[in-house]
């Protein structure tokens, strides 16, 4: 039986998709970042957004994030909106890779001088607490 050999173009279909389907999502996961892989509902948490404005001379006051939902994109008013208090939802793994965005749009809604902001997120109730936090000085 003669060996059946695929064109060049049906080789490069091949490796660019196993790049993509397998690749990507596979190194996405290891980083640690998942933005390749699909994590979407693939797990739930709790999650707990803190925002510290800091003013030039030091002193430091919260801000609530539902106040950022204001002039937010519907995507980040579902996100920010009640995210003072521990709230459940699908994973936050994409909220942690911007929250240096977070902070910057933060920055822009306040007078403040510097902005620190602060992701608490746990898998389940009790369960223990990872935090990633951002911290941006303000353009003014």
């Amino acid at each position: 039986m003669k060996a059946r050999r695929f064109s060049r173009e049906a080789r490069t279909h091949l490796i660019v998709g196993a790049i993509v389907c397998v690749a990507l999502p596979l190194a996405s996961r290891v980083e640690g970042a998942r933005t390749f892989a699909w994590t979407m509902f693939a797990a739930s948490g709790e999650y707990r957004i803190e925002i510290v404005e800091i003013d030039d001379e030091g002193r430091a006051r919260s801000m609530n994030p539902t106040a950022l939902a204001e002039h937010a994109a519907p995507s980040a008013v579902r996100v920010l909106g009640g995210a003072d208090h521990w709230r459940r939802g699908a994973s936050v793994a994409t909220l942690r890779t911007h929250l240096d965005d977070l902070a910057a749009y933060a920055c822009d809604e306040s007078h403040a001088a510097t902005i620190e902001v602060t992701l608490r997120e746990r898998a389940h109730d009790g369960a223990a607490e990872r935090a990633t936090t951002a911290r941006r000085a303000c353009r003014r």
